[in-house]
């Protein structure tokens, strides 16, 4: 059977490594920064070198062509990463799909199916998480999309002018279903099953779904001298409510998973009762009614807690994305081309989302996990062995191959 360049793809990870590199290793390339501009560019030009046909959408969304009939068979993720991330987040499923590309024209190898690799734009959220695959798909929040602007201020339709993109046709991006015959993300783990259990391939069968609410807690500042009976005190209300939220997850199946990633007082002072708490709530759970009942938990203690402390409180929700399935006929091929090739794989289910979350609300989709060291990711220490990442590259050779037929 034919196989990838694992030279080749190596080589491509570490030269897209070095565009935001600081000298710690870490990386940074913000979805339209100039270090993400740079990356585009070098992207743009092994397409070209690749032979494939270059597109570049209203998005920003970057693809390699290669022709065929009827509807394209599209695999990818994106270039973008957080601050002070690694190297193979998003750049993997990218680079693995681009040397697929490159096999099947150098090798003349028979698709009846146009083959397209692509990268999506800002799937980290620098402005819009998910801006390409909402783009792509046709689900983008143009009202959204027109608020959007990065830490610094910097709004997306202005740097989306300084990549020569115009806000107002990003609409122009949306590809119809029947133009998608499948999509396929080939992605690390973000997690340590696989590593743990010594398994190369991951077949992703769910992405799990994510809720995240911000909660913001106001009472009344006033000097630490103050008696604690008739305390407004917001701090204690929200650890109380974060608390109470816990032993609610604790109830529930060990895959519901419940982060508190921001937790900010204010005024801040040592010495003063803290007038206002803000925190974040970030679930995540394959099952969606299980999502709805920590919902309707989470406004329900909300309310009691508030009032148990004299307090004002305000919800508001930050992301809302469904749990998703993948298309089980992919998902079988993958099973079968990892047993042809020798390779063994687990059935799993994705902590994070990705952007074949997005797009599998539209075409069939699915995703191929290969191990990450030490569920590491997100951080300079994101780290995939050489030949787990040729396992997994191969895995997904055939599984395009058999595709596109």
């Amino acid at each position: 059977m034919e196989t990838v360049n694992i030279d080749r793809l190596m080589q491509d990870i570490e030269e897209l490594s070095q565009i935001g590199r600081h000298a710690s290793g870490r990386i940074s390339r913000p979805s339209f920064s100039p270090e993400d501009r740079e990356a585009r560019f070098w992207l743009s030009q092994k397409i070209t070198e690749a032979g494939l046909a270059l597109h570049i959408d209203e998005a920003g969304n970057i693809f390699g062509r290669l022709s065929g009939q009827g509807p394209a068979v599209i695999s990818g993720s994106h270039l973008d990463t957080i601050p002070n991330g690694g190297k193979f987040d998003g750049a993997l499923g990218v680079l693995t799909a681009l040397e697929c590309c490159r096999v099947i024209k150098e090798k003349q190898l028979q698709i009846q199916s146009p083959l397209e690799v692509v990268a999506f734009s800002d799937e980290e959220d620098h402005y819009l998480g998910f801006l390409g695959s909402y783009a792509f798909t046709g689900k983008l929040d143009m009202k959204a999309a027109r608020l959007a602007c990065n830490p610094e201020g910097l709004t997306l339709a202005e740097a989306m002018a300084q990549c020569g993109l115009d806000i107002e046709k990003v609409a122009e991006a949306r590809r119809h279903p029947e133009e998608i015959k499948a999509f396929i993300e080939l992605h690390i783990e973000q997690g340590p099953i696989l590593d743990t259990a010594k398994m190369s391939i991951g077949v992703v069968h769910t992405a799990m779904g994510n809720y995240r609410y911000g909660i913001k807690m106001t009472g009344l500042a006033n000097h630490a001298g103050f008696p604690m009976q008739g305390r407004q005190d917001s701090c204690l209300g929200a650890v109380h409510l974060i608390e109470t939220i816990r032993n609610y997850q604790d109830q529930l199946k060990p895959e519901t998973h419940l982060t508190v990633g921001i937790f900010k007082v204010l005024p801040g002072l040592e010495n003063v009762i803290p007038g206002e708490t803000y925190f974040s709530v970030d679930f995540r759970e394959e099952g969606l009614g299980v999502l709805q009942n920590l919902e309707s938990y989470v406004a329900k203690s909300v309310k009691e807690i508030a009032s148990q402390y004299g307090l004002r409180a305000q919800i508001d929700p930050l992301l809302k994305v469904d749990p998703l399935p993948f298309y089980p006929e992919i998902l079988e091929t993958i099973q079968h081309v990892s047993d042809e090739l020798g390779i063994k794989w687990q059935p799993i289910a994705s902590g994070a989302g990705h952007d074949a979350q997005i797009v599998g609300q539209v075409a069939p989709t699915a995703m191929i996990f290969v191990p990450s060291a030490g569920g590491r990711s997100h951080c300079p220490e994101e780290y995939t062995r050489p030949e787990d990442i040729e396992k997994g590259a191969n895995v997904l050779l055939h599984t395009l191959l058999r595709l596109a037929q």
